[in-house]
Order: C-alpha cells, then structure tokens, then sequence
C-alpha cells in the first residue's frame, strides 16, 4: 500500500492537521479571537481554520484592508500553529452574507439567483459575471498580500469559499440562469461523459442523448448537474487566478448531499460538489487541489459512505469541519488507516473552553484524540497508509480488538469492557475502580506502528496490547504462552519505553517500563506518552 497523499506540507515535509475551526464571527477582533486561542491551547491543537470576510477585506471598491488578515496571521505565529484561511467569498454555507454592503446594494450589476416563483434567495447567482470578476479580484489581492507578509512561515493553504451552493432553489431561474440551462452542454463535458463517469448512468437513463441542454442531457438531475458545472467553473477560475499570485494549496469544502430527503437546494445547497456530481466537479475544477466533506455524521454507516465517496486516486481525503466528540474520534482512527485521512478539523474551538477559558468535560474525549495525534504524529506523516499502520478503535459493544501484525497476533483489550464509559483501571491491573470525581468519556483508542522484526511503537488509551509470536501452532498452543494470564508474564521484551518524539521525529526516552508493570500486557493512558517496545523474535 502507498503511504498517504497531503493535502498540506510545512518545511518542506508532510503536515497531518491536528486542528480546530473558529466560529464564524470568532476572527473578528483580538478580542474576539482570546477564546479561539485558548481553546487552540487547550485542546492542544497544532492548526487552526479561520475566515476572512470579503465584506471586511474589501469595504469599499477597490479599498482593501488586510486588517483581519494580519490578526490571524500574528495570532497564529504568537501561539505557535499552523494556519488554514477560509475565504468568505461570495458562498458561505449556500448563501452570500459575507459579500461586501456595496455588492448587496447592486442589484442590477450584481444578480442573485431566483426561484422558480421569480422570488430573490440570498444566494448569488453563480452566471453573475460581474459578482466573479469581483470576487476574483478581491481573492488575488488577498494572495498577493499574504505572499509579500511572507506567510508561508504559518499558512498551509486556503478554502475557496465555503460550502458553495445555491439554498432555496435547484437552480437560478433568473434570464441569466435560464439562458445558461437553455444552452447546449459543453462539448468537452459530454465527450468526458462518454468516458466513464458516475454521470454517465444518469445519461443513460435519460437516453444517452448525443447532446442538448442540460435538461435534455440529464433529465430529472439535469438542474443540479448544470448548476454543479456553473458552480465549479466559477470557484476554478478564482483558485486558477491566486496560484497565478501565490501556488499554495487549496481546496473546497462540502455541505453534504445525504442529508434528509436529500433534495438539492431544499436539504443542501445545489451544485456544491456532492456525491452525485463529484466526478464533474474533478473533471471542471482542476486548480482544486481537494474537494473536501464537512462530515457531522455521527453514525458509523453513514460516516463510511461519505468518506469512501471522497477517498479517490484524484481526491486527496481532508476534512476540515466536525464534531469533537467520541464517535468522531473513533472514525477519524478508522478513516486514518481504511481511507488515508491526510488531516482533520472540528468545528467551534472557541466552544472547547469557558469564558475563562477551562477546557469543558464534554471536550475530554475528543481531547484524548488530540493527544494520540499529537504523540504519534512523526509515525502518521511517515507511515500512514502502509502495512505497518494500525489503529485501537473501540466502538459501543466492543471489549478488545483483534489486530494482525504478520509475525505476531494482537489483541488490544478495552479497560472499558463492552464500551462502558463509567469504570477506569489500576494502571498495570486486571481490576477496575470507581471514580469518585469527575469521569469522563474514555473510550480505548490507539495508533500502532509495526516496523518488523518485533519493534513497535504505540500510543493513546484506556487499553493493553497482548502479543502472541506467530510460531508453529505447537508453540502458539502449549506452554506457559497458552493462556492470557500466563502470556502476559512470560514474554520475551527486550525493552519497553516511555518517551515522545522531539521536533526533528527523534524518539526521546523519559522512562523505562519493567517488572510487574509488563505482566499485563502493553497498557496505554495519555499520560504515557508514545510507548517504544522490542520484543524478542
């Protein structure tokens, strides 16, 4: 298996994101942003999202003010993390509030998509050419700024837009929409059509027709499909326009089709790039380096539907908003070593913390998460995606784990038997105790890398890694290996180590594990930091 594709590299190496996203009015001010950064410190994040507001970038035509852009800027070289820029351009979240008051107030110059009912929604019109020449204009100037600062000390890459898309409506039924769907479809998109996209099914059912308008073409789908093409020609020519400035990666982000009756522009906004017209989005927007779902997902099935539509040979695996809770952390291990997840975001880390900036209970799971990226972060960016990378993922039901290391047989036993959250174990034991003050939420999670030979390195909690060498089933069956309780004492380690990788990835040992705290097994907390084991073939 190959290692896993970045969307991001800092100093010249892969970057996994470990990281949040500021609310929305949460980038405003210094003021505004204090809780951002404690969250960011809190919860021990190495990256943070942020907007910048056209409406603030650009108040006037043509007068820009980069303001809000140093803030962040400075804010992030200050607490020491990497930074992601949302663009607040002329789509946030499928409607068009973040665009400057001038462009509000020019109806006439620019359009805003209408429905069928010929009533204005709050969405520009993706056919508007003046609100994209604007829009382009005010993007570039924005790179050109960030490049001459010389932000590429802190900025990984930019989101053009955000979640784009058209609420309220399948479509724009303006003259300017509806000229657009009485046209013919492009050439280029029907001769790529024929070649084997998941577009080509829809086109099938509808007839296989040589060519014609949108609706001809398409059918039933053929309003979101056009809208998906105007929306991705769009967002592409501003992406193509600042790496002409400034070549730094960039992507778009997702509001997810498999959302209730899954109706385009009633449940999610039409022509954002969804599941259905993905492959069109790939073949027209060709200066984005990812297209990226925001998954809020809780639920396992729906989760890996999502990401397995997103995890492509051309579609880098990113995803840059969710939910910082338990369920996320176990899918996130999962999407890491099953579908390459090159980096992870959740939304609101400024709701991480109080006012005055304690790190909330119900933060403490996810925070262990954190903690098990951060430690294990030199083995991700080097090992991800190969058959040396495992993860401990404890779902509801779930009392240990079964892992496969070729040479050795694991197994990684929960603390938490059958995912009960309420019990914790005596460090080294097989018995638990009661907490008597403030639990939380601490389910059995882990990163695992084999590199053969009988050396691992491990990390996380609320677990104990049982090995078993692979040998003749003679051996594997008889002796003192036969039974968990005699395994456990008669193991053959060489070494068992406490440490942490420095900056460099040089593994640096704070403590040597020995005696009766190796007769259970390889048991893992946070506080441990990344465990080095050698074992004896």
């Amino acid at each position: 298996m190959e290692k896993v594709k970045r969307l991001f590299y800092a100093e010249g190496r892969p970057y996994f994101t470990i990281g949040g996203q500021a609310r929305n009015s949460s980038s405003q001010s210094a003021e505004t942003m204090k809780k951002v950064w404690a969250g960011v410190e809190q919860m021990g994040l190495n990256t943070l999202a942020a907007p910048v507001y056209w409406e603030r970038l650009e108040p006037e035509e043509g007068c820009f003010d980069f303001t809000q852009t140093d803030l962040l800027l400075e804010g992030a070289r200050k607490h020491g993390v990497k930074l992601v820029l949302l663009w607040f351009g002329t789509w946030k979240n499928g409607a068009s509030q973040y665009v400057p008051r001038w462009v509000k107030t020019q109806p006439e110059r620019f359009r805003w998509a209408e429905s069928i009912q010929h009533n204005l929604t709050r969405s520009l019109s993706p056919h508007c050419r003046a609100a994209r020449e604007a829009d382009r204009r005010a993007y570039c100037r924005l790179m050109e700024h960030l490049k001459a600062a010389g932000a590429e000390d802190v900025l990984l890459g930019v989101q053009v837009e955000n979640e784009p898309g058209i609420l309220g409506t399948p479509r724009d039924y303006s003259d300017a929409g509806e000229a657009f769907f009485r046209s013919e479809v492009p050439a280029d998109v029907m001769e790529w059509l024929r070649t084997g996209s998941s577009l080509k099914q829809i086109w099938r059912e509808n007839g296989s027709p040589a060519g014609g308008t949108w609706e001809e073409v398409f059918g039933f789908h053929g309003e979101e499909i056009g809208t998906a093409y105007a929306m991705a020609d769009y967002i592409d020519e501003i992406a193509a326009a600042g790496k002409a400035v400034w070549d730094i990666p960039v992507y778009v982000n997702v509001w997810l089709g498999e959302m209730y009756n899954r109706v385009p522009g009633l449940d999610y906004p039409s022509g954002g790039a969804v599941s259905r017209v993905l492959d069109l989005w790939k073949h027209v927007a060709v200066h984005i380096d990812a297209v990226c779902p925001d998954i809020y997902f809780s639920d396992y099935r729906t989760y890996f539907d999502v990401v397995g539509r997103y995890a492509r040979e051309d579609n880098i695996l990113y995803i840059p908003e969710s939910s910082a809770n338990h369920m996320n952390a176990m899918n996130t291990l999962h999407a890491m070593a099953e579908y390459g997840l090159s980096g992870i975001h959740f939304f609101g880390v400024d709701d991480a913390v109080t006012n005055d900036g304690v790190l909330r209970d119900s933060y403490k799971e996810y925070r262990g998460l954190v903690s098990l990226l951060t430690a294990m972060k030199p083995m991700i960016e080097t090992w991800q995606g190969t058959d040396r990378f495992f993860v401990v993922t404890q779902y509801e039901g779930s009392a240990s784990q079964y892992l496969d290391f070729g040479d050795f047989c694991g197994r990684a036993v929960h603390y938490l038997p059958d995912g009960d959250c309420r019990w914790e174990p005596h460090r080294g034991t097989d018995t638990y105790h009661r907490e008597d003050s403030g639990t939380f939420q601490k389910l059995a999670k882990g990163i695992i890398v084999y590199l053969g030979d009988g050396e691992f390195y491990l990390a996380g909690e609320g677990f104990s890694l049982n090995l078993l060498r692979r040998a003749s089933v003679r051996e594997m069956t008889g002796g003192v290996l036969a039974s968990q309780f005699q395994n456990g004492r008669h193991q053959r380690y060489l070494q068992i180590e406490e440490g942490h990788f420095d900056y460099n990835g040089d593994y640096i040992v704070d403590r040597v594990r020995t005696g009766d705290e190796c007769d259970t097994g390889v048991w893992m907390d946070a506080d441990v930091g990344v465990v080095h084991l050698k074992i004896q073939m």
